[in-house]
């Protein structure tokens, strides 16, 4: 029983912090969506807000009252730039983090306390230290989930850009501009590279908002998560102000970058024996001695310790 009762606490905790991360993947303009999809009364034709936004904007208002102070100036620009780069676009992203941050800290510092209670252990250090373990957990653990999914992008975008490098500078030495070749690109890569098709969506619609080329430009390699991007940010930027021929720019970083993945390889390729090392000193080694010579022992015990032998 006391064991079910540590589950369901430590799960309940867990589930919260879940859920309100998820919260952040909602943007403003998916909340009115649900709001006008879900909260509609058929009687009256008034609107009513969805559960999930209104969940969200109580941790809003949570993580503002919570973070006053603590979220101003470079510090609320700085996590804002990695919410944005880990793809959570939502006005209030930052003080919903810090909401989540908070909520996680408390609920796992409460699991901890309840097992301590359970267990009848509250008097020892080492449940101190438990607790204050799980409450860093807690407060913590939301950032390393970003910095994993700012990592994830970050590969994602990687693999996507030669791809669409290419299919620009086919659209480019057929006559297209540079925004129709964006076009293409996030119309072909919708499914298959997601993450890069979002960001230059993004650009497109901002160019389209009335922002000016080098504007939406300079944004994406403000958001972009890879060097790679802010490079083909740097090579347009400049190719458009000195006039020069957008084809042949892309050509050129194209080949850099086929270069640049054939010297990656190749790195990777000469990493590989010494990243093999571990797992066959630990792993495949002990096994190999174990099968080749344990029947031996087991034959030469036989032969030493039988009787007449």
């Amino acid at each position: 029983m006391e064991l079910i009762i540590i589950l369901a606490a430590g799960a309940t905790a867990l589930l919260v912090m879940a859920a309100a991360i998820g919260m952040i993947a909602f943007s403003d303009r998916g909340f009115n969506a649900g709001v006008a999809r879900f909260g509609r009364n058929q009687r009256t034709g008034v609107a009513r807000p969805a559960p999930a936004a209104v969940v969200t904007d109580r941790l809003a208002k949570m993580g503002a009252q919570l973070g006053k102070g603590a979220m101003e100036g470079r510090r609320r620009e700085s996590v804002r730039l990695k919410l944005i780069r880990g793809g959570f676009y939502a006005e209030r992203a930052v003080e919903i983090f810090y909401a989540i941050r908070v909520l996680s800290g408390l609920g796992l510092g409460a699991a901890a306390v309840l097992a301590a209670v359970v267990f009848r252990s509250t008097g020892s250090p080492a449940v101190l230290l438990g607790i204050i373990l799980a409450v860093a957990v807690g407060l913590f653990g939301p950032n390393l989930i970003l910095a994993n999914r700012i990592s994830a992008r970050a590969r994602a975008v990687k693999i996507a850009l030669p791809d669409a490098v290419d299919l620009m500078v086919v659209c480019a030495e057929a006559g297209g501009t540079l925004a129709s070749a964006l076009q293409r690109v996030t119309r072909e890569f919708g499914r298959i590279h997601p993450v890069l098709a979002e960001q230059f969506q993004i650009m497109l619609d901002e160019m389209q908002a009335g922002s000016s080329r080098a504007e939406a430009l300079q944004r994406l390699g403000h958001r972009a998560p890879t060097d790679e991007v802010r490079s083909l940010v740097t090579l347009l930027i400049q190719s458009e102000a000195l006039g020069a021929s957008i084809g042949h720019a892309l050509r050129a970083f194209a080949d850099e970058m086929r270069k640049a993945r054939y010297i990656e390889a190749e790195r990777k390729a000469g990493e590989l024996p010494v990243k093999m090392a571990f797992p066959l000193v630990l792993g495949i080694f002990p096994a190999l001695f174990i099968v080749i010579f344990v029947p031996l022992v087991i034959r030469l015990m036989r032969v030493v310790f039988t009787p007449g032998a």
